[in-house]
């Protein structure tokens, strides 16, 4: 199966869409005979300055990422993002500024098929939201379901160069799209 990445990518005329096509092993549903992707949010949270709250990966030490999380059923990738902001961070959607979303849903392939649900999935579709937030970094042993070790405001760069491959193209998108509406 190929599937396709799409991402924009700068030249002196501006942005253009890019497509890439990777040729990968899949799992399918027997059903329909399509790769599973699941439903899931992504969320940039800026500063004034210009920086990311990034966290370091609570089960895979020194990957630091943007929070994200699955849409649950019946819920709106909307719904899922105020849920997940505050599963993961421990912040109140009524403390940040909702900014953008992204048009487009992105996708990745895992680095290993994952069995959740009851459906082994082959990657994630992401609807992904910028948010502004000035006040202190969360504290990330006071939330639900710890998914990381600490917080830090970063560079975009930096994040983008230090992301493991399989999400890099994402967080490429994201903070190309995202980059002009940052406050």
């Amino acid at each position: 199966m190929v599937v396709a990445n799409e991402y924009r990518q700068h030249n002196q005329h501006g942005t253009m869409p890019v497509t890439e096509h990777k040729e990968v092993e899949t799992v399918t549903d027997e059903a329909e005979g399509a790769a599973k992707f699941r439903s899931n949010v992504g969320i940039m949270i800026v500063n004034r300055a210009g920086r990311i709250l990034a966290g370091d990966a609570y089960h895979y030490p020194g990957e630091w990422m943007m929070p994200q999380g699955g849409i649950d059923a019946e819920e709106s990738a909307v719904q899922a993002m105020r849920r997940e902001l505050f599963e993961e961070t421990g912040l109140h959607f009524e403390q940040l500024r909702l900014i953008y979303e992204h048009d487009d849903w992105l996708q990745y392939l895992f680095r290993t098929p994952q069995y959740k649900d009851d459906v082994f999935y082959v990657g994630q579709r992401q609807k992904w939201f910028l948010l502004e937030y000035n006040g202190p970094l969360p504290d990330p042993e006071t939330v639900h379901e710890q998914e990381f070790s600490c917080f830090g405001w970063v560079e975009p760069q930096w994040l983008v160069e230090q992301i493991p491959p399989f999400k890099k193209e994402v967080y490429r998108t994201v903070v190309a799209a995202f980059r002009p509406h940052f406050p």
